[in-house]
């Protein structure tokens, strides 16, 4: 390994060789020996191939040991990188793999999965804050001029100026609800978080990130607290000139953030004198909540939630559980447990799948009852009609639909409209709507590729489906699903080696590669499209069992 003294670059996070450690902000995560000097190795030659045997030879010396070792060791450096910008490990099959420094989009299942360190229930209070300039920037988009097309706005994260990182976690997580609450109006267009977040918090110039994100106005804003007052900067820039078109800074009683939010609201309408429509104006910044400690509780289980293992499955359901103790007129944690409960069915962590179906469906429709114009309950309801346990082809495409209409912004909802077409056998349907889900989205997640490669993959386009496939587990290295239809797709294409590559790798996030346990949780409704799913698997040389 090469020497090194101290730590080093390595995107915006710092590795050092020689004690194994990731410094990511004011946290240390300490690397097996033998993944240390992997990481080191590949870092070393960034940008280059390093073969297998190279890695097998330099790390485990006149030792023999399998590829599993390895692929062992490049799992637990993905999992250690993840949330580090501007670096990726990138799977070559059957011959290595490549370090990438250059910024990348982290995934999502739809959306970006932040860094583990857990917010404070009292700096929660600055989502109420943050609500303030939503409302700025929405009195100020709605007037478009006549015969002119929408605007489209990107929301970049909020710096944390306060030095405390669980804060930093809460600007990012609040600028989020800000994308949300602009996303419900119609004249606008609203760049999707994963985009803009991947793009947010570096040097990169204002006008370089819009014409990116190919948007015309860019919200950038920071937080500040000292002592008990809180102080919020807001600013709306020309995509073009970076010029601010708009700018204002907020300060008030860390205690009394409620009111605060209503005095704010009041001068920013008296200020830029615009007009919303009635229900424009009613929605807007309602978070459907007036309890701090119920958002916090939210904002917590949704942050746990998107981190994906059995473990923050339960801690999510537990933050959103609290949640609903502390508001149960609360809609927003009830959509979020439904997805909670599905997850731990579709990747086997469940003790009681009934049970845990039987929740996810209760959730799921509590929070309609609730807030009956909620889009994102919508869609988790919507989201459990496409699961294998309970197939409802009909009404998961009305949830989607009716998503789509309250909120005109969500382009994710084509793809999740295409997954339906391919789920139930007509994968020729699905193509026009990936394709207008990538026309919208200038950063698109993994799950776009992936929805590609998969009805390419029914189509019989093989050649066609493994780039896209390649792009979606590349983009997000520790979701199941691309290597699914990877191995499968080796398996049509005669390339059983580069499959059992995929198996490995596939087996190293805890999941078994084996054709029964791959169907088992499989969202394949059409019987033909299960049995070329299955083809592709036994071509692959993948065990029944």
């Amino acid at each position: 390994m090469t020497k090194s003294i101290g730590p080093r670059p390595l995107g915006d996070a710092l590795f050092d060789p020689e004690t194994g450690e990731i410094l990511i902000g004011d946290t240390r995560m300490s690397l097996r020996p033998q993944s240390a000097r992997v990481l080191a190795l590949l870092q070393d030659g960034a940008g280059a191939l390093m073969s297998k045997s190279a890695l097998l030879d330099r790390v485990w010396p006149n030792t023999h040991v399998t590829e599993d070792s390895l692929v062992q060791c490049v799992s637990e450096i993905r999992k250690a990188l993840k949330g580090v910008s501007g670096v990726s490990i990138r799977t070559v099959p059957k011959k290595g793999y490549v370090l990438d420094l250059a910024p990348t989009v982290a995934p999502a299942d739809g959306e970006t999965r932040p860094r583990t360190r857990r917010p404070t229930g009292a700096v929660a209070l600055v989502a109420a804050l943050l609500a303030v300039a939503a409302i700025a920037v929405s009195f100020w988009l709605i007037r478009p001029a006549p015969d002119t097309p929408p605007s489209t706005i990107a929301v970049l994260p909020f710096k944390n100026m306060s030095g405390d990182p669980d804060q930093a976690y809460l600007s990012n997580g609040l600028a989020e609800d800000l994308i949300v609450d602009l996303s419900g109006l119609s004249d606008i267009r609203v760049v999707s978080r994963a985009a803009s977040f991947s793009l947010g918090g570096g040097e990169m110039p204002v006008q370089e990130i819009a014409d990116t994100l190919r948007a015309d106005v860019i919200v950038e804003g920071s937080i500040r607290r000292v002592a008990d007052t809180l102080r919020i900067s807001v600013a709306l820039v020309d995509g073009k000139t970076g010029t601010n078109l708009w700018a204002n800074r907020f300060e008030g009683a860390f205690t009394d953030i409620f009111a605060f939010q209503d005095q704010v609201a009041k001068e920013v309408v008296r200020t830029l004198s615009v007009r919303l429509s009635d229900a424009e104006r009613l929605r807007l910044g309602v978070r459907g909540t007036k309890s701090v400690a119920a958002h916090d509780a939210y904002l917590r289980g949704r942050q746990l939630e998107n981190l994906y293992t059995a473990e923050t499955n339960i801690e999510a359901e537990a933050a959103l559980r609290e949640a609903i103790r502390i508001d149960p007129n609360y809609a927003l944690p009830h959509a979020h447990l439904a997805q909670v409960f599905s997850f731990r069915v579709e990747n086997n962590w469940s003790h009681s799948s009934d049970a845990d179906i039987a929740a996810a469906f209760d959730h799921a429709e509590k929070a309609l009852a609730l807030d009956p114009d909620l889009p994102f309950a919508h869609f988790s309801l919507g989201r459990l009609y496409t699961r294998s346990f309970a197939p409802n082809e009909a009404r998961a495409i009305k949830a989607y639909e009716t998503a789509l209409r309250l909120d005109p912004n969500y382009d994710d909802a084509y793809v999740f409209l295409a997954n339906i077409h391919i789920f139930n056998g007509r994968a020729e349907a699905a193509l026009p709507l990936i394709a207008e889900a990538f026309a919208r989205n200038p950063l698109p997640p993994y799950w776009y590729d992936l929805a590609e490669g998969m009805a390419q993959y029914f189509l019989g386009n093989y050649a066609a489906a493994e780039p896209a496939l390649v792009r979606a587990r590349d983009q997000n290295a520790t979701a199941p699903y691309p290597y699914r239809f990877l191995m499968a797709t080796y398996g049509q294409l005669g390339d059983p080696d580069e499959a059992d590559w995929m198996a490995m790798e596939y087996e190293t996030l805890g999941r078994k590669a084996t054709v029964s346990a791959l169907l088992e949780t499989a969202s394949i409704q059409d019987s033909d499209y299960r049995a070329a799913f299955a083809e592709g698997f036994r071509l692959a040389g993948l065990p029944e069992q």
